[in-house]
């Protein structure tokens, strides 16, 4: 029953409304000739350079926006080289401070006269394989290293799973 009166009263409300009727044939004419007479409304003079000035304060705004973007994503690239470098171990090594001990150098001491060139290339190669393997086993310290820091800071973040923000 509520429900019905102010659904009425909604009928009422729309009833007092006056909606224009559609305009006659003489009506309209005389508006035409109105019209025609009288130019219609212009826009204002300043509305063309304020939209043109919003549209480039836009692309203004785009443009810093995106270079925010660069700048962060340079810094944050930055940011993660830096920290690789410092995880990272290096083993502080430096050829030039090991000394040499191998067939070749002591062949080199006073014997090197009497070697015919074809022993000298295969003791050459001997040397560069020696040289090799010397820095794969240290390619391999410097990556057990690398591992065992790194699961130490895994077993870190581990342990601690409920660290608060």
């Amino acid at each position: 029953m509520i429900h019905n009166i102010t659904e009425e009263r909604k009928k009422s409300n729309r009833r007092d409304v006056t909606v224009p009727a559609p305009l006659t044939e003489e009506e309209l004419m005389r508006l035409i000739g109105t019209v025609e007479e009288r130019e219609l409304l212009h826009a204002p003079g300043h509305l063309k350079g304020n939209i043109l000035s919003q549209i480039q304060a836009g692309k203004r705004r785009e443009r810093e926006r995106a270079l925010f973007s660069y700048r962060a994503k340079v810094l944050v690239g930055m940011a993660a080289a830096l920290t690789v470098l410092f995880i990272v171990p290096v083993d502080g090594t430096d050829k030039g401070d090991m000394p040499r001990t191998g067939i070749l150098e002591s062949l080199y001491d006073g014997e090197t006269q009497y070697v015919d060139e074809w022993e000298r290339d295969i003791l050459e190669r001997q040397q560069d394989i020696e040289e090799t393997w010397e820095r794969y086993q240290a390619g391999q310290k410097r990556a057990d290293a690398r591992k065992r820091y790194f699961r130490k800071i895994s077993e870190k973040f581990i342990n601690h799973k409920n660290w608060e923000d």
